[in-house]
């Protein structure tokens, strides 16, 4: 289904590299749900889509972070697949926000947060190249298995029942974000390596410094 609804059941292979990502999500909702029924506690879910922000941790591995420290430092910046696959990225103040709205209010349904604004993963990293003005190569690599060929997410529960939808664009919250990761580099005097085969690994699962 594209673009997802809350309604989308979804389609994972529970034994791939994705499996704990991807199962671990939805065991988290069928929890909240039992719980709700046997102790009749007030639950509110939140289905987050890819969201980007000042304060990411450089080797969290998604690719917004990825592209942006490679291109500022003249990196080649790593695509793995032929960049066709599609993501949508939200700005993390449009996030807080949504969630702010989604605990105060009393709908308790899932509720997709994200931006339906679509981009093919090798024109975001075209455009990431453009913003931060660099010289950097694009290459492809080998896909990563089980990755999603189509991410966007359906707003209009979010938007019916809470009132919500994203404001910061896309672009402006990357002209945000790469002026942190370009302080950040001036601090720190540089990062050695970002991607999948970092062995640089996140501090903080959430991708948040």
């Amino acid at each position: 289904m594209h673009p997802q609804k809350e309604s989308y059941f979804g389609n994972v292979n529970p034994i791939g590299p994705r499996a704990c990502y991807d199962e671990g999500k939805r065991v988290a909702e069928t929890m909240m749900y039992a719980y709700q029924r046997q102790s009749a506690l007030e639950v509110r879910v939140a289905r987050i889509f890819n969201t980007f922000g000042p304060r990411m941790h450089p080797h969290d591995g998604r690719v917004v972070s990825n592209f942006i420290i490679q291109a500022l430092q003249g990196h080649p910046m790593t695509i793995y697949g032929d960049g066709s696959q599609t993501r949508s990225f939200q700005y993390v103040d449009d996030l807080v926000s949504g969630l702010i709205l989604l605990m105060s209010g009393d709908y308790s349904e899932p509720v997709n947060l994200g931006n339906p604004a679509e981009f093919s993963v090798g024109d975001f990293a075209r455009l990431i190249k453009q913003l931060t003005n660099s010289s950097s190569e694009i290459v492809f690599k080998d896909a990563t298995q089980d990755d999603p060929k189509q991410r966007k997410p359906d707003i209009t529960t979010a938007r019916k029942q809470l009132g919500w939808q994203p404001i910061v664009g896309v672009t402006e919250g990357l002209e945000k974000t790469i002026e942190y990761f370009r302080n950040e580099l001036r601090a720190t005097g540089g990062v050695k390596a970002v991607g999948p085969l970092s062995k640089n690994p996140p501090n903080r699962p959430d991708g948040f410094a």
